[in-house]
């Protein structure tokens, strides 16, 4: 997530990416890096991982070649 965010605000600071102020609630983590950025690096993975633990669970596939 660091270096995730440490980019959005070097391409902020460059021109080369913006958050338009009509599209997020203006509660700025770093600067001009809108909470809104936060929270997607944050809930993206984490649904991620727990969408992989749901379908290990639900197909019974186990990754390490363990038996049931």
């Amino acid at each position: 997530m660091v270096i995730y965010l440490t980019w959005d605000t070097w391409a902020i600071a460059h021109k080369n990416w913006f958050f338009d102020t009509h599209q997020v609630i203006n509660v700025d983590v770093l600067p001009k890096v809108p909470l809104e950025e936060l929270l997607f690096f944050i809930v993206v993975p984490l649904t991620v991982l727990l969408s992989y633990q749901a379908l290990l669970k639900l197909t019974g596939w186990q990754q390490d070649g363990e038996s049931q």
